[in-house]
């Protein structure tokens, strides 16, 4: 009876990972909201038991998103943090950023189209602040508090998603550029703090 139980436990587990990879993998692919049918058959499951896994489909894409930043955690990352001058370190996160936000460019529009002030927005966003202060931690440690507060909440909105969007839909920017345009508004908004 226990060995059937588990077995059961174990077959729900399965069809509930591969559903929300197939909504994963139905936002990489470009759906910026799939349906409840292309989830089904992208799973090979039939649309009915999408609800035996889940409550609601807004259960089904909470833990879409949550699998999604699992999946991409290393991303998230930036290398060598906190070494090397100024502007190779602002290359190296303007480029780290550049990166995390070509990744999860689909997956942020339904996170956005959610819940802007979620709690897997606030988690990711406050962890990208803090990596912000310690990369920058020499320029922003010589600054007053208040010109540190303004330097970090200008380098992490410049380098958000919002941003990223904005520049490469709106005003049509490459990757390249992007980067290069955070870089230098990095190095911008330290220098001002430092001077204050």
């Amino acid at each position: 009876m226990a060995a059937e139980t588990d077995g059961r436990r174990a077959r729900r587990e399965r069809g509930r990972v591969a559903v929300l990879d197939a909504v994963v993998a139905l936002l990489e692919g470009g759906s910026a909201t799939p349906t409840a049918q292309e989830v089904a058959a992208r799973a090979g499951v039939s649309p009915a038991s999408l609800f035996r896994y889940f409550d609601s489909i807004d259960e089904l894409q909470h833990d879409a998103t949550d699998r999604f930043f699992e999946r991409n955690a290393a991303r998230l990352e930036i290398p060598a943090l906190g070494v090397g001058l100024l502007g190779v370190r602002a290359e190296r996160y303007a480029g780290s950023r550049v990166a995390l936000c070509a990744a999860v460019e689909p997956v942020a529009r339904l996170v956005r189209a959610r819940a802007v002030g979620g709690p897997v927005l606030q988690d990711v966003r406050r962890r990208l602040a803090d990596q912000a202060a310690t990369h920058f931690a020499r320029e922003l440690g010589s600054a007053t508090p208040t010109a540190r507060a303004t330097a970090l909440a200008m380098i992490v909105t410049t380098t958000s998603f919002e941003s990223w969007d904005q520049l490469r839909h709106d005003f049509d920017r490459t990757p390249l550029q992007v980067r290069r345009a955070w870089r230098e508004a990095i190095v911008a908004s330290l220098r001002a703090a430092r001077r204050r």
